[in-house]
Formats: C-alpha cells, sequence, structure tokens
C-alpha cells in the first residue's frame, strides 16, 4: 500500500510539472525573427537587437529571440557596416515574428562633381507610386486616364516658389489618343474634355501650377497612357521637368516617371474573350442591374455613377457600397476560382497592376513586406471599410511601423506630409516626405532603375535623398547633421 501511495504521489507530480510546464510554454511571450541583408537575401549574424530594455544578437544563421512580456516596443537594430534602423511590434500571448532587411552603410559619398556645382535641384516624383488606367472604355469606366507629378526647386539652400516657371512634357508620349478610346466616350460619363486633356483640364504637356500649400509645383490629372507614341508598352514612362526664370533662361532640368498601367488583370477570372462584357452581364446577374443591355443600346456608365469613389471624389448614390469596398467584398473568396488568379503572387495583382508592372517596388517590398502586411488580405480590406474606413483617405502609416523619427503629420497621409523633426528648424514645414523618399510603394531605393533619376542626378547614387549637399553647398555632412541630431542615419 505504501508503495502505491508513493507511485500515485510521484505519478501526480511528474504530471503536476509537465502541466506547469505546458503552461509555461503556452504563456511564453517574445519577439523573434530573422536579420537578413536586403540586396542578396544572406543571413546577418551579430546584429543587435534591442528594445531599450534588454537586446541580443542574431546567431549564425539570422536568427534571433527576446523574451517580452505583453505589451508594445520599439526595437533598433544595429550592425556594424549597416544603417541602424527601427520597427514597431505588439506583443500579445505567444511570439510575434519581426523580420529584417538591412541595407549597407552610406553617407559618405559626395555628390558628383558637377552636383557640386549647381545652383538649382530639383526633387520631383509621382503622388501615389501607380496609376490605374484602361485600354478600353466602350464598356464601363473604372478610372479615366490620369497622372499627378509633383515637383520642389531648391536653389541652394532656399526652397522657390516664385520668379520661376516649371514645365513638363512626355517626349515618348505625346498623343494619348493613339492608345485609347478614352475620348471618343468621355461625354457619356460626364467629362467634356478635348482628346489629349485630362478631366482635370491637364494636357500632356504644359506648365505646372502652385499647390495649394504653396511649397512646390503640381500638374493634377495628366491623361498619359502606358504606351509610348510608337505603340511600346511603358508603365514607366518618363516625364522631362524644366525650370526656367522670367527671361525663360533653363536654371534646371530633371526627368522622372509617370508611372501608369493598364494591367488590371480581370480576364484572370473573366476569362479573356470578352472579359468586360462578363464583368457587366455578371453585375447584372447579382444585382439585376441591366449594363450589358445599355451597353448593347451604346449607353455606357461609370463605376462611380452608383458607387462612391475618394479617388475621383464621386458621391456615389445612398445605400450602394463604395467602389473598394464593393470590389473586395465581393471577390474576397473568389482569388482561387481561377488557376490564373491562384497563381498570381501577390494575389493583389489580379486588379492592382500587376505581374508585368509591379506597381510594389519600393525599399518595403524589397525588405519582404507585402500588400497584406500594410493593408490586410481581402477579407481585412473588406472588414475595415465594413467598419467605417474611408478608401484613398484613411491608409496604412508609416509611423504605425516605424518609430516616431518616420511618422508622418498628424491625420495627414503620407504623400501630403512634410517634414516636421528636422534638426534645424528652418527645413520643418517645407519639404514633403515623398520629396526625398520617393512616392507610396516606390520608396527609395526601388527595384526599378527608372524610378531613380532624381537621386542619380543630383546625389550620385539611387538612395533617398539623404546628402545635405543636394541642398546646402556650406560644409554640410551626413555625419555632423546626424550628430547634431544625436540620432542614427536611417
Amino acid at each position: 500500500m505504501f508503495k502505491q501511495k508513493t507511485l500515485l504521489i510521484l505519478g501526480l507530480s511528474v504530471l503536476l510539472i509537465l502541466t506547469l510546464a505546458a503552461a509555461a510554454a503556452a504563456s511564453t511571450t517574445g519577439i523573434s525573427g530573422t536579420v537578413k541583408d536586403i540586396n542578396t537575401g544572406t543571413a546577418i549574424s551579430g546584429a543587435t537587437i534591442s528594445d531599450g530594455t534588454h537586446s541580443v544578437t542574431s546567431d549564425a544563421n539570422g536568427n534571433y529571440t527576446l523574451s517580452e512580456p505583453s505589451g508594445s516596443y520599439t526595437l533598433h537594430i544595429s550592425k556594424s557596416g549597416y544603417l541602424t534602423t527601427s520597427q514597431i511590434c505588439t506583443v500579445g500571448s505567444g511570439t510575434v515574428t519581426v523580420n529584417w532587411s538591412l541595407t549597407k552603410q552610406y553617407g559618405t559619398q559626395t555628390p558628383p562633381a558637377y552636383a557640386n556645382k549647381m545652383q538649382y535641384a530639383i526633387f520631383a516624383w509621382n503622388d501615389l507610386g501607380m496609376h490605374c488606367d484602361q485600354d478600353d472604355y466602350s464598356y464601363f469606366s473604372v478610372l479615366p486616364p490620369f497622372n499627378t507629378l509633383h515637383v520642389q526647386v531648391i536653389k541652394r539652400p532656399d526652397l522657390v516658389t516664385k520668379g520661376i516657371t516649371v514645365k513638363y512634357n512626355f517626349p515618348k508620349k505625346t498623343d494619348s489618343t493613339l492608345h485609347t478610346n478614352f475620348w471618343q466616350y468621355a461625354p457619356q460619363y460626364g467629362w467634356n474634355v478635348p482628346p489629349n486633356t485630362g478631366i482635370t483640364g491637364t494636357k500632356l504637356s504644359g506648365t505646372m501650377q502652385l499647390d495649394s500649400n504653396g511649397l512646390g509645383y503640381v500638374a493634377t490629372g495628366i491623361p498619359i497612357t502606358p504606351y509610348d507614341d510608337d505603340g511600346t508598352w511603358d508603365p514607366y514612362g518618363a516625364a522631362n521637368i524644366t525650370v526656367v526664370d522670367s527671361n525663360n533662361k533653363i536654371l534646371q532640368t530633371a526627368s522622372v516617371v509617370a508611372p501608369v498601367s493598364t494591367e488590371m488583370d480581370c480576364k484572370n477570372c473573366h476569362g479573356t474573350t470578352n472579359p468586360q462584357l462578363d464583368i457587366l452581364q455578371k453585375h447584372d446577374k447579382y444585382n439585376g442591374t441591366t449594363l450589358a443591355a445599355d451597353q448593347a443600346k451604346g449607353i455606357v456608365h461609370s463605376c462611380s455613377e452608383c458607387h462612391s469613389d475618394n479617388a475621383l471624389g464621386a458621391p456615389g448614390k445612398a445605400g450602394v457600397e463604395s467602389l473598394s469596398l464593393a470590389m473586395h467584398n465581393f471577390h474576397k473568396d473568389k482569388m482561387t476560382y481561377t488557376q490564373a488568379a491562384a497563381n498570381t503572387t501577390p494575389s493583389c495583382y489580379n486588379c492592382h497592376p500587376g505581374p508585368n508592372t509591379q506597381c510594389l517596388r519600393g525599399i518595403m517590398e524589397r525588405a519582404g513586406k507585402t500588400c497584406t502586411d500594410c493593408h490586410g488580405d481581402m477579407y481585412g480590406m473588406t472588414t475595415s471599410l465594413q467598419n467605417g474606413r474611408q478608401a484613398w483617405l484613411q491608409e496604412p502609416q508609416c509611423g504605425q511601423c516605424h518609430d516616431s523619427i518616420h511618422k508622418e503629420n498628424a491625420n495627414t497621409l503620407y504623400r501630403n506630409s512634410v517634414m516636421n523633426n528636422a534638426v534645424y528648424g528652418d527645413m520643418n514645414g517645407k519639404f514633403y516626405c515623398e520629396s526625398c523618399h520617393n512616392s507610396t510603394h516606390a520608396e527609395f531605393t526601388t527595384a526599378n532603375p527608372a524610378d531613380q533619376t532624381i537621386p542619380q542626378k543630383f546625389q550620385g547614387d539611387n538612395y533617398w535623398i539623404w546628402n545635405c549637399k543636394v541642398c546646402h553647398q556650406e560644409n554640410y555632412t551626413q555625419q555632423n547633421f546626424h550628430a547634431a541630431a544625436g540620432k542614427s542615419s536611417d
């Protein structure tokens, strides 16, 4: 009997130990991930990851684990020869994964000799990183031909907004009517504009206007297509920017892409024979509309007639889902209905341009981030819109993942935000984030060389505008700039 009781107690003790161990394992919280070189993809060992209280180093395979209780943390990573950078993460139950892709250290180069002699510098960028367009408007209109360019001009070291004229033109894209029938159908969509004129009245070449903030120049709604005049498909067509003085003397020139693509791959699910007609027929089937019959009579409709669209400022109709919600909600469970759709990586490229265009090409993509890391998947997009998020007006923020140094202005999108944490206060409130970092989805350094003409010309590399001497001819250096700030050079 004594032996049986002893064995029973021992058995219960072992069970209790195993239970407590399992509970401890289940409640273990922390942060783990892998550190890689952004260019080569190889593992980086010896990188230090710190949350301000504890720190660890990555092992030979680039892996690390940092044990911390639940809470929010700002992580910093450093490694000799690489830029120091940061990420914000929230630890709940279990372990959260935070991976890193590090960029080799830069900041010791000097601009090309010719750049040092320039009196003027130009920052130029496209507002969104990619605009969508259609090849054919004879069935319906989702979006018209539309592209927007921004320019800021520096007369070293000052921002210039008076006494100059900023002109733009597209040497390879001078006649959009060669490749779209938009202007044939435009009046039916409510846009009575002449050929080669955008819905805002902007033409394929002209003079840029001072923007609403008085900080730079803008051309809104340029009606370019992804086709050159000779028919070459080029979604990264270049615009020439020319700055002249009151005597029409050229002060500076630059080249910048105005990305646009028609690669909305509806054919992946709606067939290759006539995907546009199939879309109308499916819409009629599920919504009781008569779009296909109207089209057969020569009557075409814009999606924004019924579906509100903040991209166009269209209010839509009461009780009808916004265009963004309708598209994501209806299609959220249909991305694997066809093999073509299932094979599209990332799946967002089924509608957003696209496997050939590859509009997601910026530093975030090169660091391994996907569309869903920022926007969520189709279900997440649907839920956020159903909960009241306004498409195009409320978007993911840099500050949600990076520290406060990199956050946008309060209640302002990245594309509209300006520098507000400069070491020297006279820089604050003047320079757009995109002027140095480039546009959304195409942040420097991008995977597409077409994006990199501005830093290449004025800085001599393809990084974001980090070199103080791009704007300053005095004895400014990246090192003393960040020394004054007490910040890392990220």
